[in-house]
């Protein structure tokens, strides 16, 4: 159930020789929010490297086909064009009750917005342009068993920025955006660890950890951030654009539990990243095919680039109550180890009510895990979510965190439902 508190503030009149005004601001606080819980299970192949090791469980998961979440928003008419505006959205977990996001109460959204005649703007912590160029196109919900996170995501700085400054403009059908942040997210030393205890110069944090996002004078997290949507009919178009700096931080914490030595020679200076997105509905059915690809770039201090290539296609189709989904993703090195990740994911709803569902899904990544890469004396192989990930700079909720070996395969099956609020 959505909850509305509707109040309406009335000025009293006040006559002052002999002229009076009245003053008529109305405002609204919505309460809302999303639970998505299953029992699954995951297991990982050891894959070619002899120290990696299998893993296999069965869990009690949270948001595995759309985010666990609740928040708060609202919206005051100031008159003459103008409105103000709130977004406080945090994330749960269900399988223990406490607060996602490294523990921040509203670690999914925090901002207070201005609409002028203009275009918004908004401050405070917000989703990445990129984001929305992949949310609103994917078949799914950006949960942990969407592989259309694949579509650029390739860090957390590409879902949501601490600091955020940012203008939308809406023309009819199209939407624009255009951000910037001081520092969006990036701590001294980062780390694939995630943590709720304070990072530490040995341990770090994972980009986009919870104090990450302290300006510190320099270009540190700084991020610049594009969107262009357009949408008409059954047919929406996206394109997004990143850019983070990482300022010369060393990513290295993390990556000996794989293979048994520090890469210091990694250090990476700034990433960038463009996609563009598709989707067409038919009119009448529902069913809708979508896709999005791009590319990526990690830019090193000595001079080196990791380049990344991405794409997730997918359909939708609606039955009745029922609805089949499918999507297929890959990532791969253009250059470096030149390893690619390919995943596979089914599955099916099934509506109770136009609030509540039943899932199951069923999905596998395999890494192909290319060359080995010697620069530095660590050897290194692997696609972009296994070096990436076992590195620090690449988070991927993939598969709730389940990881993947160098050349193995990880697989997911899961039965859950869904309720909004």
């Amino acid at each position: 159930m959505q909850k509305n508190v509707l109040t309406k503030a009335v000025a009293v009149a006040l006559a002052t020789l002999g002229a009076g005004g009245v003053a008529v601001a109305q405002s609204s606080v919505t309460i809302y929010g999303n639970a998505d819980v299953s029992i699954d299970h995951v297991s990982k192949s050891k894959g070619s490297v002899a120290s990696s090791t299998k893993y296999s469980a069965t869990r009690v998961s949270p948001s595995a086909t759309s985010q666990t979440s609740f928040g708060f928003k609202g919206v005051e008419d100031l008159g003459g064009g103008l409105k103000a505006s709130f977004v406080l959205e945090g994330q749960l977990n269900h399988d223990t009750g406490g607060l996602s996001q490294d523990g921040r109460i509203f670690g999914r959204q925090s901002y207070v917005g201005l609409t002028t005649n203009f275009g918004e703007f908004r401050l405070g912590r917000q989703y990445a342009p990129i984001f929305y160029s992949t949310a609103l196109i994917t078949t799914e919900r950006f949960g942990a068993t969407d592989l259309f996170i694949e579509g650029g995501a390739t860090n957390n700085l590409h879902v949501r920025q601490d600091n955020q400054i940012s203008y939308w403009l809406k023309l009819g059908g199209f939407t624009g955006e255009v951000s910037y942040s001081p520092n969006a997210g990036v701590a001294a030393t980062t780390s694939p660890a995630r943590s709720t205890t304070p990072p530490t110069a040995a341990t770090g944090q994972i980009i986009g950890g919870a104090s990450a996002g302290t300006e510190d004078g320099t270009k540190t997290g700084r991020s610049f951030g594009l969107l262009a949507a357009y949408a008409d009919g059954g047919l929406a178009l996206t394109g997004g654009y990143h850019l983070n700096y990482f300022n010369d931080k060393l990513n290295a914490s993390g990556y000996n539990v794989v293979y048994g030595t520090t890469p210091t020679n990694f250090v990476l200076d700034k990433y960038s990243a463009f996609n563009l997105g598709a989707k067409y509905t038919l009119s009448g059915s529902g069913i809708s095919f979508n896709g999005v690809g791009g590319q990526g770039q990690y830019e090193l201090v000595d001079g080196r680039d990791l380049k990344l290539d991405f794409l997730a296609i997918g359909t939708r189709i609606p039955v009745g109550e029922w609805s089949l989904v499918a999507q297929l993703s890959q990532t791969r090195f253009r250059n470096f180890t030149k390893g690619k990740d390919v995943g596979v994911m089914l599955g099916t709803d099934y509506a109770l009510s136009k609030r509540t569902s039943l899932f199951a899904r069923v999905g596998q990544i395999k890494d192909t895990k290319g060359d080995v890469y010697t620069g530095g004396g660590t050897p290194i192989v692997g696609g972009p979510d296994v070096v990436g990930v076992n590195f620090g700079f690449r988070e991927t909720p993939v598969f709730a965190g389940a990881g993947i070996n160098p050349d193995g395969k990880t697989t997911y099956v899961g039965l859950g439902i869904r309720h909004s609020f």
